[in-house]
């Protein structure tokens, strides 16, 4: 007899691997990035490594087909950088309610949508009220849950309140997971200044900064990276865990 596994990765799998987890576990998870500047020293696919890392991690302890990432999202902010991209806000919107129907109809029961992206989870947070009133597959959106406590021992502060961007913490993940795609010897602090229209006009985050840097990457390990990674696994998987249970 053959034991069915905790999880799954959607994009190695065969189709007959897919139908028999969801038959046995109708869950999903869905990694959703960007690729945008992250100042001088991390990749364009900083969110992206980030929610795929974060989203196998917490499958492999709760359960979870793992669907492939979505490696584009909302980035209007940085439009003006050499090699971000970003979708519209209604295209992103569109894409993901695509893949929310497709996982319906292959009869999952709940789908966790897990962003490494900042810019993600507003349009996110009214794409799946939609989704509700469609269909009984029920959706979860996350984002770095309980994060001022995760990083409560950061040597830095946040540039604003739950606004960071190639800083301290995401340096430190990219040490933790990705090291060889970091260049620590070009990581700067910067803290742009404020700006009273940025959250109530078109001023984009990306018209503030000189580096792409909102914060102090300079003083990011590997060592934070493992431990914060570790409390953001720990955090989303009971919430998973705790969602799964009320709709499995």
């Amino acid at each position: 007899m053959t034991t069915s596994p905790i999880w799954l990765d959607a994009s190695t799998a065969t189709w007959l691997e897919c139908r028999d987890y969801l038959e046995s576990s109708p869950f999903a998870v869905l990694p959703l990035g960007a690729t945008e500047q992250h100042g001088p020293h991390l990749p364009q696919n900083t969110d992206t490594v980030i929610a795929e890392a974060l989203a196998m991690a917490v499958a492999k302890v709760c359960g979870g087909l793992v669907l492939p990432s979505m490696p584009i999202g909302y980035s209007w902010v940085w439009r003006d950088y050499p090699g971000s991209l970003t979708h519209s806000f209604d295209t992103f919107r569109a894409m993901v309610k695509d893949i929310a129907r497709s996982m319906d109809r292959n009869g999952c029961k709940a789908l966790m949508l897990i962003s490494g992206h900042g810019a993600n989870p507003e349009p996110l947070k009214y794409t799946i009220r939609e989704l509700a009133d469609e269909m009984e597959m029920a959706l979860l959106r996350v984002f770095y849950p309980g994060l001022g406590e995760v990083m409560s021992d950061a040597e830095s502060p946040q540039w604003q309140p739950g606004n960071f961007h190639a800083e301290e913490f995401e340096t430190s993940m990219m040490l933790h997971l990705r090291p060889d795609l970091v260049r620590m010897n070009l990581a700067v602090s910067e803290y742009p200044g404020k700006s009273t229209n940025q959250e109530m006009s078109t001023i984009p985050m990306g018209a503030l900064t000189k580096s792409g840097v909102f914060g102090d990457a300079t003083v990011a390990t590997a060592e934070k990276g493992r431990k914060w990674f570790q409390a953001c696994t720990e955090k989303a998987a009971e919430i998973w865990r705790d969602f799964i249970a009320e709709h499995g």
